[in-house]
């Protein structure tokens, strides 16, 4: 991070100064009292269950070099130790060497920091956006750019209003290129994040049911991710899209901006053919610009869907005219992140490791990996599930259907536990009449149990389920 003048940052982001200490410079922001270290300025946020302003002392006691506070937090019905208060007053007398500010509220304090502190040096700021995919897609996107020009990136989930201004504070005057990972939770939420991060050119995976539970229906997850086109048609840039997308009508009608179509049809300006892969699911195919192939690209990356992650990326790059070699290498030189995908031999078994989260439509992709790895090896498929979690009212629908792609696919083995994957059970169960074991398990405490009964050496076993199962720690029991 690039030092801010504490006057700069009150101008930024509507403050009064309160103290303005000894050092007038600022060379990093901590949100998080437990790792601060010596010399960062303390952003305490606040949320549904804590408020930061309660370890303010304690972030000056590793060293802070200052802090901001919402000028109404001690009101805001926080329980506050007295011994929190009297330090926060003794901070507030302007006899310390601390820099201290006030605002209206920390949380907006740290989105608008972030949103002046980035248009201070101005890269080529890109967005990625989806229901799945996102994170892959940056990686490839991230690999291709880095290799080309100084790229700074949204790190791990690092996808929301306060994940990314954490980004943002990592570029400096070399900074070329900003990518950012667009999550959301409700309708705005790409809009805002979009304008944070000034998106110039984006990229819009796939759309599906992700975070029903936030929305009515699909259409309107269709319109809160289009949001992203508004701000790239504010700064004269364009949008890849899927073109095999099955919600591409609705999208088209709701974009703003230009846009570059990707897919397997060779009437979309860069489209993917010749497609092969391997025992472990990692496909190979010809990258072409409508009839004319530009490269052909091996994948490390497991699974038919990372066909369309990856060509959505190249296409991006390509328009932004880099080097069809870089292009290539970045792509084929991507692996795995950890919890995704992640292909591992354990105990003469062969394991898919995707448990970082699930949806419907990933969930169904890695279940054709499953399929692909398992047949490759003529060995027994083994589906490990756990909950599909914020799907809405319709979870026990989507759950059953996965109970009955599982037995369209032909898994031969299927373990469950959680309250809804109960649906996903009792439909496999039900359609296989016996033909394919199952097993169904309240907790996943029950399930561990069961490993070493049911699972066989060179099994093929894919881990699945919703971030908040915690299915990696199935993984030391296999």
């Amino acid at each position: 991070m690039e030092k801010v003048n504490l006057y700069e940052l009150a101008e930024w982001t509507g403050s009064k100064i309160i103290h303005s200490g000894q050092n007038l410079k600022i060379s990093e922001f901590s949100t998080d009292s437990r790792t601060i270290k010596e010399g960062d300025f303390f952003i305490p946020l606040k949320g549904l269950n804590f408020d930061g302003h309660n370890f303010i002392d304690e972030a000056v006691s590793k060293g802070a070099t200052g802090f901001v506070y919402s000028k109404d937090f001690s009101d805001a019905g926080i329980v506050m130790q007295r011994n929190i208060l009297a330090k926060f007053d003794e901070y507030k007398k302007c006899n310390s060497k601390l820099m201290i500010l006030e605002c209206e509220d920390t949380n907006k304090f740290l989105i608008d920091a972030a949103k002046h502190y980035l248009k201070k040096f101005n890269p080529i700021s890109i967005g990625i956006t989806g229901s799945v995919g996102k994170t892959t897609t940056k990686n490839f996107l991230v690999n291709i750019l880095k290799s080309y020009a100084n790229t700074v990136y949204s790190k791990k989930s690092f996808n929301n209003e306060i994940g990314i201004p954490k980004s943002i504070f990592e570029v400096n005057n070399k900074t070329n290129y900003f990518i950012a990972e667009l999550g959301m939770r409700g309708k705005g939420q790409v809009r805002e994040l979009s304008d944070l991060c000034n998106i110039k050119y984006g990229i819009l995976t796939k759309i599906g049911p992700s975070h029903l539970q936030f929305f009515k229906d699909i259409n309107e997850i269709v319109l809160a991710k289009t949001e992203i086109s508004e701000k790239i048609k504010e700064n004269n840039g364009f949008l890849v899209l899927n073109g095999d997308e099955e919600y591409i009508d609705q999208i088209k009608s709701n974009i703003f901006c230009d846009t570059v179509i990707c897919g397997s049809k060779q009437n979309f300006e860069y489209n993917f053919s010749n497609i092969e892969y391997n025992s472990s699911a990692c496909f190979s195919f010809d990258i072409n610009n409508f009839d004319k192939k530009i490269m052909r690209v091996s994948l490390l990356v497991a699974g038919f869907h990372n066909i369309y992650n990856a060509i959505l990326s190249a296409a991006l790059a390509l328009k932004l005219n880099i080097e069809e070699e870089v292009v290539k290498n970045a792509i084929e030189n991507t692996t795995s992140e950890y919890l995704r995908m992640q292909l591992k031999e354990i105990n003469g078994k062969y394991v898919i490791i995707d448990c970082y989260n699930a949806n419907p439509m990933s969930l169904k992709s890695a279940i054709d990996t499953l399929r692909i790895i398992a047949s490759s090896r003529n060995a027994r498929s083994v589906a490990i599930l756990g909950d599909m979690l914020e799907l809405g009212e319709d979870s026990d629908k989507y759950h059953a259907e996965i109970g009955e792609y599982l037995f369209l696919k032909n898994i031969d083995f299927l373990m469950t536990f959680g309250l809804n994957s109960r649906y996903t059970f009792e439909k496999f169960n039900e359609l296989s009449k016996g033909g394919n074991e199952s097993l169904y398990f309240k907790d996943k405490e029950m399930m561990v149990k069961a490993l070493s009964k049911v699972l066989k050496e060179n099994d093929v076993i894919l881990i699945k389920g919703s971030r908040a199962n915690c299915m990696e720690d199935i993984i030391n029991f296999i």
